[in-house]
């Protein structure tokens, strides 16, 4: 049986709890912040191994050393071979007898199981079918790989003459076709120095030279765009394009091949806004 006192230690104990609820309700509350609030361990050397891996294949076609990358990341030396050992281990990357860096097969399979269309195709291709129906030229998706451009995709246009300079697949060094020619204009001179020095005999065969890259470097900037005649030693065709930068490293340009008859300054000004206007509803610049 309960008693008079039995009931007055119960209420006591029920004004205590509620008491003491009030106190540690507050206090619960911060530390559940504070948790928010706490960065995920770990994150800053994922971010820092990935922004490694996106240099190496900016340089996959020759390689990069790690003093290289050093160089480049900001990282001290420790710190960065500590994370190539990783990507290397995992097979990311791999280090040749050169001490060489490039990507490694896991690298390459994680692309290939990308679905078709991969997500690049799929934010660009309406815009290039766009572009192609209301100017009527071929359009090219022209992405930088290493020290070359390649085709990732190509939009017939509307016109029933069809222009086709390129397929997709097709690699090219920088600096040759109006995209490669494009995405020049968005690198530093030293780089370009650098690039024509590791590719200097293939430039040779092309008749191309260390002022001539620099020189369509330099137009490109002050046109804000690239204008292509006779493109591919090709007499009545020609080239116009835009390129655009994707992210830190990731560079393109969307270009267009025409014949030259039909190309006059107008038209060049029209495909020039309708190119940088879809260019921008992506959120794309140069």
């Amino acid at each position: 049986m309960t008693t008079d006192d039995d009931l007055e230690d119960l209420k006591k104990l029920v004004d205590y709890t509620h008491v003491t609820a009030k106190i540690i309700e507050p206090l619960t509350e911060n530390i559940g912040n504070v948790h928010r609030e706490v960065p995920v361990r770990g994150a800053q050397s994922v971010h820092r191994a990935l922004q490694l891996l996106r240099r190496v294949a900016k340089c996959n076609d020759v390689g990069v050393k790690l003093a290289q990358l050093v160089r480049d990341g900001g990282l001290d030396r420790a710190t960065t071979y500590r994370l190539m050992s990783c990507l290397v281990e995992e097979q990311f990357v791999d280090r040749d007898g050169e001490h060489l860096y490039r990507l490694g097969p896991e690298a390459v399979l994680l692309g290939s199981l990308l679905p078709q269309p991969t997500p690049l195709l799929r934010r660009f291709v309406p815009v290039m079918k766009r572009i192609g129906r209301i100017g009527g030229d071929t359009v090219f998706l022209m992405m930088r790989q290493g020290d070359g451009v390649y085709c990732a995709h190509r939009e017939e246009g509307s016109s029933p003459i069809k222009v086709l300079t390129t397929s997709v697949g097709q690699r090219r060094p920088l600096g040759l076709g109006t995209g490669g020619t494009a995405v020049l204009g968005l690198m530093e001179d030293t780089e370009i120095a650098a690039t024509f020095l590791r590719n200097r005999a293939d430039y040779a065969e092309l008749n191309i030279t260390a002022d001539q890259l620099r020189a369509m470097a330099t137009a490109v900037r002050e046109q804000g765009c690239a204008v292509v005649l006779d493109a591919f030693g090709e007499a009545g065709v020609a080239g116009f394009g835009i390129a655009f930068k994707m992210r830190d490293h990731g560079m393109g340009a969307i270009s267009i091949a025409t014949m030259t008859a039909r190309f006059g300054f107008e038209r060049q000004h029209r495909m020039r806004q309708l190119i940088e206007t879809e260019l921008r509803a992506l959120g794309l610049h140069a």
